[in-house]
């Protein structure tokens, strides 16, 4: 009964956006996502910063832990099906800071 308490609180929930951290599997309006593991990794990694801009580089060093091969230009293809994924309709998720890198801004 405990793991299952435990469970519920490895959540992040902006809105109808369910990211469960204990079963790896991102909700959008009680719908899964199909994401890549980077692509998921990226989204806990910014989730996690809600409202903080997220540098580039850094996306790549520890959101991916430095073991990305495409480097800087597939994190950014990361993010650009990341945000075909998640922004449907008039929903916003993810703010390129231009220059710069991604800031998440979930609309709650």
């Amino acid at each position: 009964m405990l793991v299952d308490d435990m469970r519920d609180t490895l959540q992040l929930r902006f809105g109808d956006l369910l990211i469960d951290l204990a079963h790896y599997r991102v909700l959008l309006a009680d719908q899964p996502l199909i994401l890549s593991y980077r692509e998921y990794a990226l989204l806990v990694y910014l989730a996690g910063r809600a409202g903080q801009v997220v540098h580039k580089r850094q996306l790549l060093e520890e959101g991916l832990g430095r073991h990305d091969p495409g480097g800087l230009r597939m994190v950014e293809e990361h993010i650009r099906h990341l945000k075909q994924q998640l922004e449907r309709g008039d929903r916003r998720f993810l703010e390129e800071v231009p220059g710069v890198g991604w800031r998440f801004m979930p609309e709650v």
